[in-house]
């Protein structure tokens, strides 16, 4: 069974095009790369309503894991946790681990300063009932795991910094050990000479021959203009590292070969 995992992004900055959602980018690539299986990215705005609906319809899919960003700091449009309060019917508390953690962050950020826990920052350790506080290396806001039957939600701030500082000490592991030991390979060729029109008989011909190898093309030029440059994905999952590895390689050398003989120019990206 693969492992299934969905990445909810929460922020209106998204919606209005102010932001590029790299956070999405950077955790399907890293979900891949642990032989998870990213089924969706969803983007929504910073309502409530709007959050919970996507937790909801996400959890119903079943995923094996529901990834958030964004949306846990200490501002009023902060709201991704009540809201998974909302989809999970539960309430909202003051969770002495987190808050441990929030002023452990402040502590070693004004070391000779006393901060005042206000209730800005009070708002950062409370979190859904059942809820398991994950510490941020890089920031305040701490982390959240839940379970909503077969699906397990981590909650992670929308600050790119802190979401991949978490996600790298507390979720690839998780992640790699659902995944059971499936592996992920690709392999990258940039083509000139050659339309994508004329290259999609051979990408059939070459997935039809290797049904396990997955093939997408890139147009990185116009049809019909002199020397248009393509890049080619290759790309394949395996709990067999060799086998995956050998089947790439070939699927790569048949589809290469059939483009030398179309007179198009190859060259191994990476």
């Amino acid at each position: 069974m693969p492992c299934n995992v969905e990445i909810l992004s929460v922020g209106n900055e998204l919606l209005l095009g102010n932001t590029v959602n790299t956070n999405a980018s950077w955790l399907a690539k890293q979900i891949t790369a642990e032989g998870g299986n990213v089924t969706r990215i969803t983007t929504v705005p910073d309502k409530l309503g709007d959050i919970s609906n996507a937790l909801i319809e996400a959890i119903m899919r079943k995923a094996d894991f529901l990834i958030t960003t964004g949306g846990i700091g200490p501002t009023f449009d902060d709201m991704t946790l009540k809201a998974v309060a909302k989809a999970l019917h539960t309430r909202m508390k003051l969770d002495e681990n987190a808050l441990a953690m929030v002023k452990m962050h402040y502590a070693k950020r004004f070391p000779n300063r006393r901060i005042t826990m206000t209730r800005s920052r009070l708002k950062m350790a409370q979190i859904p009932s059942g809820g398991v506080a994950i510490p941020n290396p890089v920031g305040t806001a701490p982390a959240v795991q839940l379970n909503a039957d077969r699906t397990v939600i981590y909650c992670l701030p929308g600050v790119p910094r802190e979401a991949k500082a978490i996600f790298r000490e507390s979720l690839s592991r998780v992640i790699h050990t659902k995944a059971g030991g499936m592996t992920f390979a690709e392999k990258w060729v940039k083509v000139h000479g050659v339309m994508e029109s004329s290259l999609a008989p051979m990408i059939d011909r070459v997935m039809e021959k290797w049904p396990g190898i997955y093939i997408k093309s890139h147009p990185r030029g116009a049809e019909g203009v002199r020397g248009p440059f393509i890049e080619l994905h290759f790309s394949t999952s395996s709990r067999d590292p060799t086998k995956a590895a050998v089947a790439l390689l070939a699927a790569v050398n048949d589809l290469t070969t059939e483009l030398a003989d179309f007179g198009a120019q190859i060259s191994r990206t990476r």
